[in-house]
């Protein structure tokens, strides 16, 4: 027979991966092996590796939100024997989800980004630019001219201002 979580356990299961989706970083072990679990989130990572995948391509909060119902309906009969280890699975599921709704905003996830280096150089007899990114996955470059890199730049002010706010 599967043994519901102690109150405890289960309050601080539900604080540690609410914080979590503000800073994936701070996912505790116990948050992980309980969030692992269930259905939509990538079982064979270890913590190290789930929390490197959703610091790069997926935000924690949106994924719970999606597995939403998957993860809230016990579809287990009255009747078994481990029904109240899945009913609080859900229920516990449900409170995060009510938590991460009560106030969107707050819950701007921290992403990680690689390390780049930008350069950028001006074909002498020509008024054409060449933009070049390096990253650790490799590196990439484009041709553009003096226009393109004022808007470049105004658009990236423009992106800085609003993360400001």
């Amino acid at each position: 027979m599967t043994h519901s979580l102690p109150p405890e356990k289960a309050s601080r299961i539900k604080g540690n991966i609410v914080e979590a989706c503000r800073d994936i970083t701070k996912l505790s072990l116990e948050a992980y092996r309980w969030l692992h679990l269930r259905a939509g989130f990538i079982a064979h990572y270890d913590r190290e590796g789930f929390i490197e995948e959703y610091q790069t391509c997926q935000n924690l909060r949106d994924n719970i939100l999606a597995n939403l119902i998957h993860n809230t309906s016990c579809n287990r009969s009255r009747k078994d024997r481990d029904y109240p280890y899945y009913l609080q699975q859900c229920e516990i599921y449900q409170q995060i989800v009510e938590r991460l709704l009560a106030d969107p905003q707050q819950f701007k996830q921290k992403k990680r980004t690689d390390e780049f280096c930008l350069e950028i150089s001006k074909d002498k007899e020509e008024e054409i630019h060449r933009i070049t990114l390096s990253t650790k996955r490799g590196t990439s470059s484009v041709f553009c001219d003096k226009d393109f890199l004022i808007n470049l730049q105004n658009n990236i002010n423009h992106h800085l201002k609003s993360c400001e706010t």
